[in-house]
């Protein structure tokens, strides 16, 4: 697991990492205490969230999918999971610091 950076709930980057060739997952603040995870293509076009892809809190509590999309808060962590292996670690700060599973990379809009 290596380090990627931060998410932060007061700024309008939106971060993102590359899972597949045509899979990204990004993750953008919708207000200060509240965002949003969607996944896209390779050229930023929303894509529906695929059924194997899926997010829990650091408490094991599966996350809903609603609208595409996951919708997080500051406080707690989570982990987002691909075919059931974990790949992508958001870790409360009230920012998010990522971490990921090595190859995949990362970005920011």
């Amino acid at each position: 697991m290596t380090a990627k950076g931060c998410f932060s709930y007061k700024n309008a980057t939106v971060n993102g990492f590359n899972i597949t060739n045509q899979l990204q997952v990004r993750v953008e603040a919708i207000d200060n205490n509240v965002a949003k995870i969607y996944t896209t293509d390779e050229n930023g076009n929303p894509l529906p969230m695929p059924v194997n892809v899926s997010l829990r809190t650091g408490d094991d509590v599966n996350v809903p999918v609603y609208n595409n999309e996951f919708l997080i808060v500051w406080i707690e962590s989570y982990v987002l999971a691909v075919g059931g292996v974990d790949i992508l670690w958001l870790h409360n700060q009230k920012q998010q610091a990522f971490s990921a599973s090595n190859g995949i990379t990362a970005f920011s809009l």
